[in-house]
């Protein structure tokens, strides 16, 4: 989420307080995702990551991305949800898993395992890595705490970072500071 960290304090009265009815924290409502689709490579190739930004027409602001270098390692795309789906999807794999992991030899096959999203199990994406001798394991759905360990080794750190590095802006701004979608980067390269 764009702009939340962890750390949330609560403005009440004495007696709510007192009294126990006060037992869950409220947020402004005001939440925005930003999707990051992060690939690791078994054999040492490394594979920028994809950050899909929220934008109502589809289309990636320059005022987004307007302090990030050409060259910093990493793609950007928008959609209408901040999520990726199929036609995104498949954009990843032709032209950012293709360009960073074809082998020199042509008869050479690559494994790409996936979750079950859907951005992924379509019939254009898996005609497409057959045809350039992809093969997909597709992951079991419910088992991300033993079978993914990107999301327990890397992007709960990388979560946790990230909401400090928001809590110390927040801090520092004695909380009247908002993240907008250009400052985004910057944070999230730090954690």
């Amino acid at each position: 989420m764009i702009g939340w960290g962890r750390a949330m304090k609560r403005i009440m009265t004495l007696s709510a307080y007192k009294s126990g009815r006060v037992t869950k924290r409220k947020g402004h409502g005001n939440r925005e995702f930003i999707s990051c689709l992060a690939y690791v490579s078994a054999i040492g190739k490394w594979i920028p990551p994809v950050l899909v930004y929220k934008g109502l027409s589809n289309d990636l602001r320059d005022t987004w991305v307007k302090d990030i270098e050409r060259d910093a390692g990493v793609h950007f795309a928008s959609t209408e949800n901040g999520w990726s789906y199929n036609a995104l999807g498949l954009q990843w794999l032709k032209k950012i898993f293709e360009r960073y992991t074809k082998p020199k030899n042509d008869r050479t096959r690559r494994l790409l395992l996936i979750d079950g999203y859907s951005s992924y199990v379509n019939m254009d994406f898996i005609d497409w890595a057959d045809r350039h001798r992809i093969i997909i394991m597709i992951l079991p759905p419910h088992t991300t705490h033993r079978l993914q360990p990107l999301d327990v080794g890397m992007f709960q750190a990388l979560a946790i970072a990230y909401s400090k590095e928001l809590d110390d802006l927040i801090d520092k701004g004695l909380s009247r500071v908002s993240i907008l979608k250009r400052f985004f980067y910057k944070f999230f390269k730090r954690a």
